[in-house]
């Protein structure tokens, strides 16, 4: 999409089966990995860069938690600047931890809507998953998960 799609609002109506979006760049420094580690996974290999590279990481690594909560925010910032009416999140299924994240890699998303249906419990809204994978600069996976949201549908089209 074009940045004529800047600010544009993306209703339930407007998924499809096969769309593929991708999110801004995050880029992961050391100061942000120990920060959230020590608070929520303070391992080594996550709080302390002499004994992180002397790890079987070999270098400071963001932790599990962390790397979920990136995804997290960036998986709704859109590079083509269209904002998701997503209010709702149903549900997170197949999480897998693929490679670690190291401090000064760069992060990005590329979601694919992977299934599109009507709520049976909300009729103004629809359900969209999405398969999203996360990757580091090198285009190297390092993250992926199957998202579900709950979506507002179009209300000039109701």
């Amino acid at each position: 999409m074009s940045n004529k799609n800047k600010g544009k609002r993306l209703y339930f109506e407007d998924c499809n089966e096969g769309d593929r979006y991708l999110t801004v760049k995050y880029p992961v420094t050391a100061e942000e990995i120990i920060e959230f580690a020590n608070k929520w996974d303070p391992q080594p290999w996550h709080i302390d860069e002499q004994q992180a590279k002397a790890s079987f990481f070999g270098g400071l690594t963001a932790c599990s938690a962390h790397i979920f909560s990136i995804f997290s925010i960036i998986s709704q910032q859109w590079e083509n600047g269209v904002v998701q009416q997503a209010f709702a999140g149903l549900g997170f299924d197949e999480m897998r931890m693929l490679k670690p994240v190291y401090a000064g890699d760069t992060l990005q998303c590329e979601s694919v809507i992977s299934m599109v249906r009507e709520s049976k419990s909300q009729p103004d809204c629809g359900i969209v998953t999405y398969s999203t994978t996360l990757f580091n600069q090198n285009s190297e996976a390092v993250f992926s998960i199957k998202a579900s949201s709950l979506m507002k549908k179009n209300p000039d089209r109701n």
